[in-house]
Parts: structure tokens; sequence; C-alpha cells
């Protein structure tokens, strides 16, 4: 596993309007009043509105906003400005890939190296986990497969699903691929997070939402409810 410093904030899915206070938090973990933000696109194919939703999101916020529109050809080392770094929903597997092609992955871990921080949406928030649960399968018009596991980046070795709560199809596939997984897998509801400061971690919400716990023991499934809490507990025993 890689041994990268985190500073993450992976937020399982809403409208800006909704994770307002958990944007904030991640606003505040860069310790600057007006730090540059930087919204990575790719997930999105690096569609205008969405990049216009997030600026002025940011923006209310106290940030300056860039974007790194990358399918259109962005230098990517626009990263190394960056106070803080987030990532954008979509299709998480070509996300992923081009990542890979254009060296992304490396520089996105070079800025957390530096104890920079970094989040994101969905697609935003499952890449930096060792495995995500990923509606990949729906972009890729396979009929009739709503999600399939996918590979992340591997920084958190934690399996993680987005949208536990808003699509009625989530929670449930989630636990039936968990059973091919070790260990714990964490479930996001929309207007939650979580947040991970290296070896530890917190649940984060703009309301009821929260996280579920699932990991298989002795052929059955364990399904706990994390509700928010403002201390760090230990990462490992999640």
């Amino acid at each position: 596993m890689a041994t990268t410093p985190l500073n993450l904030v992976a937020i399982g899915g809403g409208t800006f309007e909704e994770t307002r206070p958990i944007d904030q938090i991640l606003v505040e973990l860069t310790g600057k009043p007006n730090p540059v933000a930087l919204f990575i696109s790719t997930a999105s194919s690096d569609r205008e509105d969405y990049i216009d939703y997030f600026g002025q999101a940011y923006r209310a916020l106290g940030c300056r906003v860039e974007t790194l529109r990358l399918l259109s050809g962005e230098d990517p080392k626009v990263i190394r400005n960056a106070d803080l770094v987030y990532v954008g929903g979509g299709n998480t597997k070509m996300m992923l890939e081009t990542w890979r092609e254009t060296g992304v992955d490396l520089l996105l871990q070079e800025h957390l190296a530096q104890g920079k921080p970094a989040g994101g949406m969905s697609a935003g928030a499952i890449c930096w986990f060792r495995v995500g649960n990923s509606d990949w399968p729906r972009y890729e018009g396979i009929p009739g497969v709503n999600t399939a596991r996918l590979d992340g980046m591997g920084l958190v070795d934690l399996v993680a699903c987005p949208h536990t709560r808003d699509e009625p199809f989530r929670l449930s596939e989630f636990e039936a691929m968990m059973q091919a997984e070790r260990g714990a897998g964490v479930g996001l509801d929309d207007g939650s997070a979580i947040q991970i400061r290296s070896g530890q971690y917190r649940i984060l919400s703009s309301g009821s939402s929260g996280a579920h716990r699932i990991e298989w023991i002795d052929g059955q499934c364990q399904r706990t409810f994390v509700p928010a809490h403002s201390d760090f507990r230990d990462l490992a025993a999640f």
C-alpha cells in the first residue's frame, strides 16, 4: 500500500447546496484565507455546466477557482499550483484510465505528499480507495448492469461506495460485491463524507445522512450505520 500522507474528504454525493458544510471543511484544511481550488472534471468529460456549478460553489467559499480540462489537452501540471484539489463525479473507470495515461495519478500523490487536501464527490470520492463500487457499466452502455467493482488508486485501504441512500440499487449491490472483498467497506450517503487524516478518520454529514460499514463475516453480511462524529478514530479499525 502507498505511504502517502493523507488529507482527504471523500463525499458520497449530493448537490453543492447540500454539501456546503463539508466543502467548507475541505477549504479550511488548506489553512489559507483565499486558497486556489482546482476542479478536475475528467469524469464528467469536462462538462462546462458542471465546471460552472463548482466554480460558483467554491468562489462562494472564498476560493480562487481553476479547472483542469484534461480531455481538452490541458497540462496536468497545474495540479502543482493548487492549494486543494476537488475531483468531480461521473465515469470513474474512464477517469482513472485517463489519469494513468497522463500522469495525473502521480501528480495527485505528489500533491498529497505535501500535506495539501484533496477530495471530491462520487467518482471523486471512491477513486482514492483500494476498490470502489462504481456505476461505470451504465456509462459504457452495458445492459442490465448498474454497478461493478473497480480498482482505485489504493491510497486508502478500504472499499468505498457512493450514493448509498439516494440510489435504490446501490447499497444492495455494494453488499453483494463486498462478499468477495477482504476487510470492511464504507458506503457513503449523499450529504455525507469520510474525512481521512493519515491513519485516522471521521464521518461528516450535512444532515441526517451518514456512512455504512459493511463486512462479510462467517458467510453473513454485517452492516452498521455510522453517524457523523466529531472525533477522529483509527482507520485500521473501521
